[in-house]
């Protein structure tokens, strides 16, 4: 497909033609569009800049690369065929709060153990060892595309955040040789890479900038809509301004000079075990309901100028619904419409098992910090100084100015009424549109959709927008969601989440060479919902979450790890609410089935088509750990929940 790109300082908005060409047409800023409030006392990863900091610098932050080495007494085993350990042998190092393992090959695996022990730069203590998830090349772009086939990409483990730490020690074991005597060798150009998320920067005046209509009253903000849902295939410009060569430069080709800094700033909290016991991927699916999520009936006021109907009865259990919806979700982006009065019951697409996770919620340590939950963003246009916003934050702000002011920390909360009325808006005009028209007459065929819930945007938590790459990539729709675990360590708290999210973001993209944070969305442990990878979240953004099935799907991650600890039941609750709007947008049933074609894998060959749930976990498309077994028992109750909070039957 021939795609016209066309380099702006505004934005540019990737328009499907009628002869399937992908066209970048501009989208012009006023003078009011390139304003953003300073992220207010309370805001989720504000902060103060370092001292002395220049207000041109966007974010704060660095990465630190080191190389690993032959540890000393690891060299050589009396087991025949055993394989050095390599390392770092402790040390002193610049401030970091998040640590992973790099290598030069992207489809290299690790066969071993990573683990790392780190100095709390508050007390000098050492952590005890940590392991570190060595499978993170099943979170990562489709085979045979683009971002895949960067030579910038590069093989990992997930990162782990560990907070505020000077001090470091990394070993990474090899496995034991097999019975024939032989074991794998270690990836070549193994690096610890040393994560510095960095700070909010306090907001630059704009000169002479007006502040931007307050996100809560704008125009976009009460009918928000569901702009974008039939974009086809292809990457629309978002701005002309080259990525910033201090920031991104170093990565593509060459790992960088030894204790060399990617860039520079800020880090917290304490780290835990982020391992997961691997599930057998073609067990059962164990996903049962529970009651830890509230009642979704409770987020339905009959008054659309209700207040913020996005906390419903914790005590109560959501319907059982054990439904099948029809929609096929097929790779050619078509669904069958079919009304889900005549879904069908299928038992075994949501079967209570109570062994899959009969934890109580209330007994859950992670989520003991709930009273942490940071505030709101400060809302444009309400006292807040305006700011003048980069080129990059521009585009990343502008593609969802149908759903919140340009420069808005975050996007708000709407009733049910009111997202019903956004979508029928919506789909009134797409209706004649051929790209959307199909999608369109899906889900004016079946209008069910869940209140949008509250977003905190790119700008809310701090992403540095010339770490990316300054495109977006759509795919054609949105037919599924894959659920995934970070597998970054459950040790914060929700006012530092944002500093995690930075944490992954800049790991992401610098360390592992991807054009933009891997998830589509981001859930913290106390239910608030992050925008990520950039391109719009009403919009069918192609992210790089699970291997072989990036296209038609959106990625949601939890901020931790779940193979042992059970998620709180805010997260959990979260990702019903987020699906139940993100899936209506498209017209689908959370508790139906939806059919992708894979783009290659380990559990699925390119060119093979699947049916999946409509909310599925990481590991039903790939042989994966992931979303953690604690978590994968969830999925029964979010699709559930997801469903009527929708208001289907």
């Amino acid at each position: 497909m021939r795609s016209i790109r066309v380099p702006l300082i505004g934005v540019a908005v990737a328009v499907a033609t009628a002869s399937g060409s992908v066209l970048a047409l501009p989208l012009p800023l006023s003078a009011t569009a390139v304003a953003a409030p300073a992220p207010g006392s309370g805001t989720p990863g504000s902060g103060t800049p370092e001292p002395g900091a220049s207000d041109d610098v966007p974010v704060p932050g660095s990465t630190r690369s080191l190389p690993l080495v032959p540890l000393a007494g690891h060299e050589r085993s009396a087991a025949p065929g055993a394989r050095a350990a390599q390392g770092l042998p402790r040390r002193d190092v610049e401030p970091f709060s998040m640590v992973g393992v790099v290598w030069e090959e992207p489809r290299a695996e690790l066969h071993g153990t990573v683990q790392v022990r780190t100095r709390s730069a508050a007390t000098g203590t050492w952590s005890p060892w940590q392991d570190l998830e060595v499978h993170q090349h099943d979170h990562a772009a489709d085979p045979g595309t683009a971002e895949a086939g960067s030579d910038a990409v590069r093989g990992g483990t997930a990162p782990l955040w560990v907070g505020p730490s000077d001090g470091v020690e990394v070993r990474v074991r090899p496995e034991a040789p097999d019975e024939r005597g032989a074991a794998p060798a270690l990836p070549r150009g193994l690096r610890v890479e040393l994560v510095d998320p960095g700070d909010v920067p306090a907001a630059k005046p704009g000169p002479g900038a007006a502040a931007g209509k307050a996100s809560g009253t704008g125009t976009a903000s009460g009918t928000g809509t569901a702009s974008g849902t039939g974009t086809a295939s292809g990457t629309g410009t978002a701005s002309g301004t080259a990525r910033d060569a201090g920031a991104g430069a170093e990565r593509p080709g060459a790992a960088p000079a030894d204790d060399a800094p990617h860039d520079d700033g800020e880090a917290d909290g304490p780290a835990d075990d982020g391992t997961d016991t691997p599930q057998d991927p073609t067990a059962e699916d164990p996903t049962a309901e529970d009651p830890t999520v509230e009642d979704p009936a409770a987020e339905t006021p009959t008054d659309p100028t209700a207040a913020d109907p996005t906390a419903p009865d914790p005590g109560a259990d959501p319907p059982a619904g054990t439904g099948t919806d029809t929609d096929t979700g097929t790779d050619t982006d078509t669904d069958t419409g079919t009304d889900p009065a005549a879904d069908t019951a299928d038992p075994a697409a949501d079967t209570a098992d109570p062994a899959a996770d009969t934890a109580d919620p209330a007994d859950d340590t992670t989520g003991s910090d709930t009273d942490e939950s940071p505030a709101g963003p400060a809302d444009a246009g309400q006292g807040a100084p305006a700011a003048a916003l980069t080129a990059e934050e521009s585009a990343a702000s502008a593609v969802n100015a149908d759903l919140a002011s340009i420069g808005a920390t975050e996007i708000p909360a709407l009733t049910k009424a009111q997202t019903e009325e956004a979508l029928a808006d919506t789909l009134a005009d797409a209706g004649a549109d051929s790209a959307a028209g199909s999608e369109a007459t899906t889900a004016a065929a079946k209008p069910y959709i869940g209140p949008r819930p509250r977003i905190v945007t790119r700008k809310g938590w701090g992403a540095d927008e010339k770490l990316r790459e300054a495109n977006f990539l759509y795919t054609k729709s949105v037919q599924a969601a894959f659920v995934h675990h970070s597998a970054t360590g459950n040790n914060y708290t929700c006012a530092q989440a944002p500093s995690v999210l930075r944490g992954i973001y800049r790991y992401h993209v610098q360390s592992m060479g991807w054009r933009d944070l891997g998830y589509n969305f981001a859930i913290d442990k106390c239910g608030n919902i992050y925008e990520g990878r950039a391109g719009g979240v009403a919009k069918p953004v192609q992210g790089a979450h699970t291997l072989g099935f990036n296209a038609n799907t959106t990625g949601i991650a939890v901020l931790g790890s779940f193979a042992s600890t059970t998620p709180p039941a805010k997260a959990v609750t979260a990702v019903a609410k987020l699906t139940a709007w993100k899936l209506g947008l498209h017209g689908k049933n959370p508790r139906g089935k939806s059919t992708l074609t894979s783009g290659g894998g380990n559990r699925y060959k390119k060119g093979t088509k699947v049916q999946l749930n409509t909310i599925s976990g990481h590991r039903d498309g790939y042989s994966t750990a992931c979303p953690g077994t604690k978590l994968y028992g969830k999925l029964g109750t979010i699709r559930s929940a997801a469903a009527d909070y929708q208001g289907r039957p």
